[in-house]
């Protein structure tokens, strides 16, 4: 039933959204982040600290390829014309996926088509979609794991 409501959540969003092959993937993947997090059901100080995650990973993975501001990781470095369009979706496809696991389905999907309508080329697409991915584990493996309650947050 969870998968259903996942499934069915992201798809509305998609297919209602106003996105083109030429929006915005960052704007995309934060309507698919809160789609995602209220169909699974997060607390809303649960869907801040998600969001959050999700949108550093995806800074760390453009901002290694377009090298514009101060990195937040620092470790991360895109090759030369690689795609920011598919490292922005590949880390937040990373990052959603390992935290909810349950609309997996639905986030591939979602990955799928968000990465066919980046028209670079197979190479800038696939260098891309490798920063985004080194972007993603290493901020999951910088985030302690947090255990959240409606009372208090522990670390």
């Amino acid at each position: 039933m969870t998968r259903l409501r996942s499934t069915v959540a992201i798809v509305a969003v998609l297919a209602c959204s106003a996105t083109t092959a030429r929006a915005d993937v960052v704007l995309q993947w934060n309507e698919i982040a809160v789609a995602t997090l209220i169909s699974q059901g997060q607390s809303p100080f649960a869907q801040a600290r998600y969001m959050a995650i999700t949108q550093l990973a995806v800074f760390e993975a453009v901002n290694a390829i377009k090298r514009d501001y101060k990195p937040y990781l620092g470790t991360i470095e895109g090759a030369a014309g690689a795609s920011a369009e598919a490292a922005a979706v590949a880390a937040a496809h990373v990052i959603l996926k390992h935290y909810f696991p349950a609309a997996a389905g639905a986030l591939d999907a979602a990955r799928t088509a968000s990465l066919a309508a980046i028209p670079d080329s197979p190479a800038a697409k696939m260098s891309g979609i490798m920063t985004g991915e080194a972007a993603a584990t290493l901020m999951i493996a910088a985030t302690p794991r947090l255990k959240i309650s409606r009372r208090s947050i522990r670390i």
